[in-house]
């Protein structure tokens, strides 16, 4: 079919259009959030103090544990060996500290969660659009 064209040109009668939208597609756009670079850092790098201080002393027991386990394999081979209460206890007491500050890091608000918290915000109240557009070619 011939092409028409009405570049300045007034119409006085009804031309039918066709194929005005070939190669389009449709596709949903929402408002990207502009995350900043201080905000990247917060996320990459974002845990509580208190989760650094639970490693520190989870892996100090778990060193600790060891000695108890060397300790045991020395019993069992009949090398006399005593492990003392308070080693056990020292176990123990790590071991719990260490789950407690793991837990309080967890529930205490941090930067990291406070960015994180934004960008979900920002997405779930950005609006979305739905729009017509061609594929540049």
């Amino acid at each position: 079919m011939a092409e028409k064209i009405f570049k300045d040109k007034v119409l006085t009668q009804t031309y039918e259009a066709t194929d005005i939208l070939a190669d389009t597609s449709i596709g949903t756009w929402q408002e990207d959030y502009p995350l900043t670079a201080a905000e990247f850092e917060r996320i990459k790098s974002g845990k509580p103090v208190t989760t650094i201080w639970a490693h520190s002393i989870f892996l100090t027991t778990i060193g600790f544990g060891l000695n108890l386990v060397a300790k045991g394999i020395s019993t069992w081979a009949n090398v006399p060996q005593t492990i003392n209460i308070g080693e056990w206890a020292a176990l123990g007491v790590g071991l719990v500290v260490a789950i407690v500050l793991y837990i309080v890091g967890y529930l205490l608000p941090n930067d990291r969660k406070k960015v994180m918290k934004n960008i979900e915000s920002h997405f779930e109240e950005a609006p979305k659009r739905r729009q017509a557009y061609r594929d540049a070619k």
